[in-house]
């Protein structure tokens, strides 16, 4: 079979041609201007988590909690690459495994959430908290109620004496 027969066939293969997920018309819209754009989830002013370009690569996620009937955020600023899994309980339960400490986020309608984080999609993560954001999400919108840094307690060896 020749080049031209294949093409026959086949049809031409050409690079520029879309790509399989495209075809299947499943792909995200491309940037017209090759620029990553900002992509957030939540309609209202609460945006549980999200992508935010910068001019490096996102290679980390910052998660953000709040203190107790504060509006003083913390939280902390978490490395991909020492993201080991993902776990998750229905769509109400992520657990993020980390060599030091496992965080848990708590909420509602976190599926999308946990795809994108296991695909490193997502650079902030945001607990709502009323005082800051009066307006609570829709129904059926994604939210996190509540964000946890669970450590293991450190002990001190037991010292016998000589």
């Amino acid at each position: 079979m020749t080049g031209n027969d294949f093409e026959t066939a086949f049809g031409t293969v050409n690079s520029t041609k879309a790509t399989f997920t495209e075809r299947l018309g499943r792909a995200d819209p491309k940037p017209t201007n090759g620029e990553v754009k900002e992509q957030t989830v939540g309609d209202g002013a609460y945006k549980p988590y999200g992508f935010l370009p910068t001019g490096n690569i996102g290679e980390t996620c910052d998660i953000q909690s709040w203190l107790e009937n504060t509006e003083t955020a913390q939280g902390i600023e978490v490395q991909y690459r020492f993201l080991m899994q993902v776990g998750y309980v229905g769509e109400e339960q992520l657990k993020l495994y980390l060599p030091d400490c496992i965080v848990v986020l708590e909420g509602r309608y976190l599926r999308d959430l946990r795809k994108k984080l296991a695909r490193r999609q997502i650079t902030f993560i945001a607990q709502y908290n009323p005082r800051v954001w009066p307006v609570a999400p829709a129904k059926g919108e994604p939210i996190i109620e509540k964000i946890e840094v669970v450590r293991p307690k450190v002990t001190e060896p037991n010292r016998q004496n000589s």
